[in-house]
């Protein structure tokens, strides 16, 4: 997939015909629905998909106090959108000129005149333009006078309600991964770089691997989890991580951090970037009296993570 990041004064160097429009945090099955119908209406006229999208969430730029994490980094969500059959990515900067944009300059110099869109493809609740003031029907109407076809979706629903990025945070801050995963298509995982720690687990005989996330990504709630990690071009491997604070060892003061036990190998992952992927929920982080009661809590959460891995 060809990816093409644009500021103000820029413009793609490969273009496509059809476009799917949105920010796609998560990339979750109503994300997906959206793609799949703009990579199918591609293949029908001949010529190649792209999506259309920015760099940070708006809310980022026009109410910073407002911002909520993401789901995921950029690359990430175009890692996921490649592999739904994505031909070309296009990743907008989002600025205060883009965010005072009219909808009627947004359809004619953007979609229009940079992209060359052909058709493009919206969500239900898709909105653009200065304040979000740009709705699908607007979007169709704006769209016939300069001779672009737009199909609008209509929502994906689990339990009757429709999919969205913002009840993924939700399920996540609640520790629901399970239900996360239900909207998502897939667990959620986060990426990171693992970093030296202070080498407690393995003085434990249960090494860790300290993994910095990066800032402004969201991370469950805090607990011990089930979950996978995988790292190079490895297979995954059943681990259990932490998400907390690590009391017992008196670190409240350096915040939350993430630590992940891999099990049935023992890798160096110094300086990798591994991947975690949540699958459940274990039990609250506590505070043991004693290291070696720790050690036997981790050695139950362990058994418990095969028997959610089914491995």
């Amino acid at each position: 997939m060809h990816r093409c990041f644009i500021g103000r004064n820029q413009r793609p160097k490969h273009v496509a015909g059809v476009y799917a429009l949105g920010m796609f945090d998560g990339v979750h099955i109503g994300h997906l629905a959206l793609i799949e119908r703009a990579v199918r209406i591609a293949g029908e006229s001949g010529t190649a998909c792209g999506v259309y999208t920015f760099d940070v969430h708006p809310t980022q730029v026009v109410c910073p106090e407002r911002a909520h994490e993401a789901l995921m980094s950029v690359d990430d969500r175009l890692d996921l959108m490649e592999s739904a059959g994505v031909d070309v990515a296009i990743v907008h900067t989002f600025d205060k000129t883009l965010a005072s944009m009219s909808p009627e300059a947004f359809v004619a110099r953007v979609l229009h005149d940079t992209l060359g869109a052909r058709c493009v493809v919206v969500g239900f609740d898709y909105s653009f333009g200065h304040g979000g003031a740009g709705t699908p029907a607007r979007l169709e109407s704006l769209a016939r006078d300069v001779g672009m076809c737009v199909q609008t979706l209509p929502p994906v629903e689990i339990d009757g309600k429709p999919v969205s990025s913002t009840d993924v945070r939700a399920a996540l801050a609640r520790g629901d991964v399970e239900h996360a995963a239900q909207l998502l298509g897939r667990r959620h995982f986060v990426r990171g770089t693992v970093g030296r720690g202070r080498g407690v687990g393995h003085k434990l005989g249960i090494p860790t691997a300290n993994v910095h996330v990066p800032a402004g990504i969201a991370l469950p709630m805090p607990g011990v989890y089930a979950c996978e990690a995988r790292w190079g071009s490895l297979a995954t491997a059943p681990a259990v991580c932490n998400i907390g604070v690590r009391p017992t060892f008196g670190d409240e003061g350096r915040g939350v951090t993430l630590e992940v036990h891999v099990m049935d190998v023992a890798p160096d992952l110094y300086g990798a970037s591994l991947t975690v992927a949540f699958a459940a929920r274990l039990r609250d982080e506590f505070r043991f009296a004693d290291p070696r009661e720790l050690v036997k809590q981790i050695e139950a959460d362990m058994i418990a993570a095969r028997r959610v891995l089914g491995r």
